[in-house]
């Protein structure tokens, strides 16, 4: 495969060229190198997690552990956290009774 400097566009290929320059995709092994942040984005990083920090409040609640369980299994299956799928719910609980 050429370097990406000096291959073109992807969007300017045929489908022969796309298909060369994007091979090394099709093995279900790839696993790209990690890109190491600039100092820069890790900054900006931590200005967003403390302002997130500063946002949020801990609360203890006391649920049944099957629903704990349950919740929890469900919040993995659709790529959220636990805290954003209680926080999801209560809103919505609350446009509801508002409307």
């Amino acid at each position: 495969m050429k370097k990406r400097g000096k291959q073109k566009p992807y969007w300017e290929m045929t489908t022969h060229e796309l298909g060369e320059a994007t091979k090394q995709f099709d093995d279900p092994r790839y696993d790209p190198p990690a890109v190491k942040a600039t100092s820069k984005q890790l900054a900006q990083l931590r200005r967003w997690q403390t302002k997130r920090n500063v946002q949020r409040a801990k609360l203890t609640l006391s649920l049944e552990q099957e629903l704990i369980d349950q919740a929890d299994q469900y919040a993995a299956d659709h790529g959220i956290t636990f805290s954003q799928l209680v926080s999801n719910a209560l809103r919505r609980v609350m446009r509801r009774k508002s409307a």
